[in-house]
């Protein structure tokens, strides 16, 4: 019997959607793009940004003139004693109209919009360290989580082994091969392996939970081969490089230094607050100054009775302010603005020292990791040599219990160093990008 072309059609359809979902590989640039969706921050950011561009705008607008309309009409009535009118009375319908512009003149508003278009600065660079925070944790999390999922299956395979070294071991007892001795420390080590996998499906909960609270969503990471159906993970721990891919860092420490000192958005911000502070100096310093303002007024008035009048009327106004005592108030303020200058500038130079530590501390620990997992490599390599053969001779009788379950502990702790040295490097190259400023999509080419 032939399958129609619709049966076909739909097997088709079912066909791609069952290997595309066997095919989806949860991947970093995935991660960061959902948490920068996801997470509440980034929109308060975004607001935030906003609300400072209006205050800019406002303070830009302060150097146009004001301008007043005043419209009023009434009607009045007065009564005379004694009247000289016909009526006993006067009636009149007044009517007024002012127009009025005003241009304060002075180095205040000046002030005041380089204050502001530095606020805005700080808030854009706000913004922009925001990002680096929730891409950076998102980063970790993710990386977390291959780690810890890393680390469970090696504990799993762990205990596997043991429990049939166990196993094989009170065989071997029910023959009089070993003593009780062997039974019990087999036992003990296979006890210590469950424990240590408990912690380790503990730790990868915890990794899932951390995941799901930055990005907003479960882990989607594909852990077998599409060909073998095989776990990838299936030989611990060099298998990490599937999921792993270093991102691009600055050539060396110096540059490193540079990019930092120029893109480092917590930086620049003290920047900004310095330039403020000595802003904030100058305006507390013309309280000493005189003010002067241009005020120019047109009026019309309307006066109808029995006869109607009517007025125009033109000014001019120049004043000119001086201060001469407010409680001592100006110097107070004056005084308080220079400390909180030095006060910023102060933070400004700690930070700058902090940032450098930062980026030597973490390029230091970069290339001593990569000197490192060189050596931890070898060193599994080493351990599963050693494993093969300890084993052998323990089967020929020339190597006891003990040894292999020795043997069997140093690979499994090899591998987990070597996991945990790679996700450090992994960890610390995001982290010197975060301190260079250069966490952001537009470097890491996410689109």
């Amino acid at each position: 019997m032939k399958n129609s072309p619709r049966t076909q059609y739909y097997f088709i359809i079912f066909f791609l959607i069952f290997f595309h979902k066997i095919g989806s590989v949860e991947e970093l640039r995935d991660v960061l793009i959902d948490s920068y969706n996801y997470y509440p921050d980034i929109k308060k950011g975004k607001s935030d940004l906003k609300v400072a561009k209006k205050d800019l705008e406002i303070s830009r607008s302060d150097f146009l003139p004001s301008l007043d309309l005043t419209v009023s009409q009434g009607r009045k009535i007065s009564k005379s004693n004694p009247d000289s009118s016909q009526h006993n009375f006067t009636n009149l319908n007044p009517t007024t109209l002012d127009l009025e512009v005003s241009q304060p003149l002075g180095a205040t508003k000046f002030l005041n919009f380089k204050f502001a278009k530095n606020s805005f600065k700080i808030s854009e660079l706000n913004n922009k360290s925001l990002i680096q925070e929730i891409l950076y944790k998102a980063t970790k999390s993710y990386y977390t989580l291959l780690k810890d999922r890393f680390l469970l299956d090696v504990a799993i395979k762990n205990e596997k082994n043991l429990k049939q070294k166990y196993e094989a071991t009170e065989k071997r007892f029910g023959f009089k091969d070993v003593t009780r001795t062997d039974v019990f420390q087999a036992q003990a080590r296979l006890s210590e392996a469950t424990s240590k996998k408990i912690e380790a499906e503990n730790n990868y909960d915890i990794a899932i939970s951390d995941f799901i609270s930055i990005v907003g969503r479960e882990p989607n990471i594909n852990w077998f081969d599409n060909n073998k159906k095989d776990k990838i993970t299936s030989s611990n721990p060099k298998d990490w490089s599937k999921f792993v891919q270093l991102p691009k860092l600055p050539r060396t420490l110096d540059e490193s230094i540079r990019i930092a000192l120029v893109n480092n958005p917590d930086f620049l911000q003290l920047k900004f607050e310095v330039k403020n502070a000595k802003i904030d100096i100058k305006k507390k310093g013309l309280n000493f100054a005189p003010e002067f303002s241009i005020t120019g007024s047109y009026g019309k008035s309307l006066e109808s009775s029995r006869t109607i009048e009517r007025k125009d009327e033109y000014e001019l106004t120049a004043d000119f302010t001086v201060p001469i005592f407010n409680k001592g108030h100006n110097f107070y303020n004056v005084d308080k603005a220079i400390s909180n200058a030095l006060s910023s500038e102060n933070i400004f130079q700690t930070k700058k020292i902090t940032l450098k530590h930062e980026i030597r501390s973490s390029w230091k620990k970069i290339q001593s990791l990569m000197s490192s997992i060189q050596s931890l490599e070898k060193s599994v390599e080493s351990n599963l040599v050693a494993l093969d053969g300890v084993t052998k001779e323990f089967g020929v009788g020339t190597r006891t219990t003990i040894e292999i379950l020795d043997a069997e502990k140093e690979l499994t702790q090899a591998e987990a160093n070597l996991i945990n040295a790679q996700y450090d490097l992994v960890n610390s190259s995001y982290l010197l990008l975060k301190s260079c400023g250069l966490l952001n999509f537009k470097y890491l080419n996410i689109k």
